[in-house]
């Protein structure tokens, strides 16, 4: 009985041992397995990122329009950006896309001109073709919303219109006086800050607008103007509700 029992204790005894022993390579094994799966990641990992960022200069410039302007040591020691991009990849990509917004951009850009021709001034000039920028450039932008684009312009023209009035129309700053170009400098910069304010207030901000308000500002005020640039701020506004559905921002 004791060698009997003897035995089937030492065979529960080698079962556990051999169950343990059993078990434990397995658990190398797949730590094993592991460590080879982690080390084949790492090198394709690491490999995968030597491609992209070792790949030859004129390879990485067709492919990102980025050239390398450091070295990477450098750059990484003086936290300095390590490529400069020279020019934008979906350009290419969606060509016929630019193509379309930009020549939309001059069809409008010429009926505004046409019809703003007797303004024949550069600043108000540059403002709308600011504003046309914005608005067949980056249309979902919230400058290039309609609030926006007719607020801002609008705040813009009665802020100048304003100042135009106190300094041609009132008599307080006398035109033929030395001292004119300065009261026009300061009303001019006065302008532009109070410009600035009302935007940040009604919530229209519109960065072309403050061209307007100094385009208004420094010249003599005729209500023809006035009408002529609210007719093509009008139109202008009028282009983008028409083409809305075509177009899209250009990244």
């Amino acid at each position: 009985m004791a060698e009997r029992a003897d035995a089937e204790s030492g065979d529960i005894g080698g079962q556990r041992a051999t169950g343990e022993t059993g078990r434990t390579p397995r658990r190398r094994s797949l730590s094993r397995r592991a460590q080879l799966n982690a080390r084949r990641y790492y090198r394709r990992h690491v490999r995968d990122r030597r491609g992209r960022y070792h790949a030859g200069f004129l390879a990485h410039l067709l492919a990102r329009g980025e050239l390398q302007v450091l070295p990477r040591r450098i750059s990484r020691k003086y936290h300095l950006p390590l490529f400069l991009a020279l020019y934008n990849v979906q350009f290419f990509r969606l060509r016929s896309r630019y193509l379309w917004q930009a020549m939309l951009a001059a069809l409008v850009m010429l009926g505004v001109l046409l019809l703003v021709d007797s303004i024949a001034d550069a600043v108000l000039a540059a403002g709308l073709g600011s504003s046309a920028v914005i608005v067949f450039v980056h249309p979902n932008s919230s400058s290039a919303a309609l609030r926006h684009l007719v607020g801002g312009h609008l705040l813009g023209l009665a802020v100048g219109a304003l100042t135009s009035f106190i300094l041609f129309h009132t008599g307080w700053v006398p035109v033929a006086d030395a001292s004119h170009h300065v009261a026009a400098d300061i009303a001019a910069a006065i302008t532009l800050g109070v410009v600035i304010l009302l935007m940040s207030a009604t919530d229209t901000e519109h960065p072309p607008a403050a061209a307007t308000g100094l385009g208004f500002a420094l010249q003599s005020l005729e209500y023809t103007l006035v009408l002529l640039f609210v007719a093509a701020v009008l139109m202008l506004a009028a282009g983008k509700v028409i083409f809305r559905r075509a177009l899209r921002d250009l990244d």
